[in-house]
């Protein structure tokens, strides 16, 4: 069996249909899974997809009975629906969009997670998508970020809760990727911003998270569990882009001390 197969095994992939989630899923089937996509914009009849919007718990319950009667079986799942309301600062914010936001991001992940304990056999995957926004404070994300922060501390307790049936439950916080969500706002500010300051000089791939979630997914990863994995280009390491100017007691690579920098 080659390296971080997925062969004879069966996941689900919320919001699947499209960007990061529909790169989980090619990724998925070409290591050998069967792979149920569930996305609100599906028709019901979708081959190997189920309509389901993942706010609602009934359709929740509804996607795993269905990748059970496909399947057999339910070895994986990915949380990785969710609404992306950035530039909504604290003066802009209402209530409506919060509990949309939250009843997606977070009240969603955690009904899947729920009945994941029920569905997925023993030494399943939980794999939750989160964000770097949940990690650093981002200016005008008050919505998102907070429900991002919230999926990586809901991962963590998932993780304990269904350690004894060593069903692992990790998160990815990637960056900014080049998906339609970014890519496809005219003249997006956001492109440059990272290309100047991230590290890697770079947006991310969606292929290079879902190789990543294949780790996660497959029997290498057992022993690997309750983490959030930042792939990010090393954006959350610190900006490339930051003018600081020494003080003047700094010379040559050293540091003057007061007194000695006074009196020359």
């Amino acid at each position: 069996m080659t390296a971080y197969s997925l062969e004879g095994k069966a996941a689900i992939v919320t919001g699947g249909a499209a960007g990061l989630g529909a790169a989980i899923v090619q990724r998925f089937r070409a290591a050998g899974a069967q792979v149920l996509v569930a996305d609100r914009r599906l028709l019901p009849d979708t081959m190997d997809g189920c309509a389901t919007d993942v706010s609602h718990e009934a359709e929740v319950e509804r996607m795993f009975t269905v990748a059970q009667e496909r399947f057999g079986r339910v070895d994986i799942l990915v949380n990785n629906a969710g609404i992306q309301p950035l530039g909504v600062s604290f003066e802009t914010l209402t209530g409506e969009l919060m509990a949309r936001t939250y009843a997606v991001n977070v009240q969603g992940t955690a009904l899947a997670i729920k009945h994941a304990g029920k569905w997925l056999v023993d030494g399943g995957r939980v794999i939750n998508i989160a964000s770097f926004t949940g990690l650093i404070g981002v200016p005008r994300a008050a919505v998102y970020a907070s429900s991002k922060a919230a999926v990586i501390h809901l991962t963590k307790l998932a993780a304990m809760e269904l350690a004894r049936r060593r069903i692992t439950v990790n998160a990815i916080s990637p960056g900014t990727l080049r998906t339609p969500a970014v890519t496809e706002i005219p003249n997006n500010p956001e492109i440059a911003f990272i290309e100047e300051r991230t590290p890697l000089g770079r947006l991310g791939e969606p292929e290079e998270v879902a190789a990543l979630a294949q780790y996660l997914a497959s029997d290498e990863a057992a022993f690997l569990t309750g983490q959030n994995i930042v792939l990010d280009g090393g954006l959350t390491a610190g900006w490339m882009e930051h003018e600081v100017i020494p003080p003047a007691n700094v010379r040559n690579g050293k540091w003057i001390e007061d007194g000695e920098f006074h009196h020359g």
